[in-house]
């Protein structure tokens, strides 16, 4: 009898004890963003990474973080890298000044392009600071690029040529201060 009654009630024990608990759900991680063109999502932040997928202008994506002129994000399923200027977050983000001058020190890889967004120059008080650095203007001739690199990126941004003239040649400095006198 008292097993036929444990049989009876143990509907009702269920009832009362309520259901499971239930495993939370886990959200997307990053934050919501949408790719503003066409880009290869890659593997690393470099153009020279493999591609392992094709994101499209418009397609919805997670930001996870930035990489000089990359940005992390997390779509179709895979977690990769497109450029900065593809993808715009829809939750507003504080600019990393300090990320900025870390990019610019930062070892040459020479299959990166980095592009920044947003810096508009430098204020009165860092432009009294500056010193000349010759160390610098070496630094500027490791970022010179191949025609052929120059060409391929072109092709994959899907830019045109455009022809510009070039500048007249500057007048030397003792030309220049002979012509000025009366």
């Amino acid at each position: 009898m008292k097993a036929w009654l444990f049989l009876l009630l143990l509907p009702s024990l269920a009832l009362a004890m309520g259901t499971p608990p239930q495993k939370p759900v886990a959200a997307a991680p990053g934050n919501p963003g949408i790719m503003l063109r066409d880009d290869a999502l890659k593997t690393s932040p470099s153009s020279a990474a493999d591609a392992v997928a094709k994101l499209g202008r418009g397609d919805k994506v997670r930001v996870l973080t930035s990489n000089g002129g990359w940005t992390q994000v997390y779509a179709a399923g895979k977690t990769g890298w497109v450029r900065i200027l593809s993808v715009k977050s829809e939750i507003a983000a504080t600019p990393d000044l300090g990320a900025l001058v870390e990019a610019g020190n930062r070892p040459r890889d020479p299959g990166r392009v980095v592009a920044v967004a947003g810096a508009r120059g430098l204020d009165e008080v860092e432009l009294k600071a500056a010193r000349f650095n010759p160390d610098e203007l070496v630094l500027l001739d490791t970022y010179v690029a191949s025609r052929s690199d120059a060409e391929q990126f072109a092709q994959l941004a899907s830019l045109t040529r455009r022809d510009v003239p070039y500048l007249p040649a500057p007048e030397s400095a003792s030309q220049s201060s002979m012509s000025k006198q009366p």
